[in-house]
């Protein structure tokens, strides 16, 4: 079942003291200089050579998509949850660009049975962000080197990004921010963690208005105001590639200005992944449905 996080603060965490030379933080220390928000062209044009092999193999496998939903109560507990089972491949529209998931129910053995099911994410799907730094999309988002480090057994880079399309629906990439850990040598992610752009502020604007705002007979005018985050893990290696594992939505509702309790967890998770050569007329360059 999807664990529901703690409550959490809408607001950003405080700033610690920076060490000394013997490892102490020391109190009024100015802090370092913010990371500026560029990245070497040598580094976006790695990045978006990756993307564009993404858009090679995104007709070239199927897997078993396992889709889990909770919903909380006003307590944070777990009140109701459900489990589906799809087999999963993405294809092409009849635009002959832009891709779409397509799902059908499975047997217990995994094979594919009945006609295609409508379950998608109200949210960009797993094989979208992996477009994130797609020659397309470079110019709807800045970026930033965070540095390298060792997480688990890989050597990470850790890149901040912003996208510069104001959250509305949140189905397209470029309506988030967040990191992304990249594996330092083939630059394919590892780790993703998102959430709508700007929705600190924003959240706390809808917040303050809603607290403000009553009817005639003493209600409040509209619920309160939603809070969304993502992460997306890629577990499998293939061909130079990292491929998603697992994908999580998580949707919080604002019970003050600075906190919030957790509302609702989608989860998906992906293995069992097959892959093969694609017919001569598959057109690189197509991206994910937004």
């Amino acid at each position: 079942m999807p664990q529901p996080p703690a409550r959490t603060s809408l607001g950003s965490p405080p700033v610690s003291p920076a060490p000394d030379d013997a490892g102490n933080k020391t109190a009024g220390e100015a802090p370092k200089p913010e990371t500026p928000w560029n990245l070497p062209a040598d580094v976006l044009s790695r990045l978006a050579r990756v993307a564009d092999l993404y858009r090679v193999f995104a007709l070239r496998f199927t897997c078993l998509e396992t889709v889990r939903l909770a919903k909380y109560d006003s307590e944070a507990e777990a009140s109701d949850e459900s489990v589906r089972r799809y087999a999963y491949l993405l294809e092409r529209e009849s635009d002959g660009e832009t891709l779409r998931e397509y799902r059908q129910k499975v047997r217990e053995d995994g094979t594919p049975r009945g006609g295609e099911v409508q379950d998608e994410e109200p949210f960009p799907p797993a094989y979208a962000w992996v477009q994130m730094f797609s020659f397309f999309n470079q110019s709807s988002f800045v970026y930033r080197d965070l540095g390298e480090r060792f997480e688990g057994f890989d050597w990470v880079r850790e890149l901040e990004f912003r996208g510069a399309l104001p959250f509305t629906d949140g189905k397209d990439i470029r309506q988030w921010e967040g990191t992304v850990l990249v594996d330092a040598v083939t630059f394919t992610p590892v780790e993703i963690h998102a959430k709508p752009s700007g929705q600190d502020a924003r959240v706390r604007a809808l917040y303050n208005r809603w607290s403000q705002a009553f009817n005639l007979i003493g209600f409040h005018m509209a619920p309160r105001p939603l809070l969304y985050s993502a992460s997306v893990q890629f577990g499998l290696r293939r061909d130079g590639l990292s491929f998603p594992t697992a994908l999580r939505y998580d949707t919080r509702i604002a019970i003050s200005a600075k906190q919030s309790a957790p509302r609702q967890a989608s989860s998906r998770r992906y293995d069992g992944y097959q892959f093969f050569k694609t017919a001569t007329t598959e057109t690189p360059g197509a991206v994910l449905g937004k």
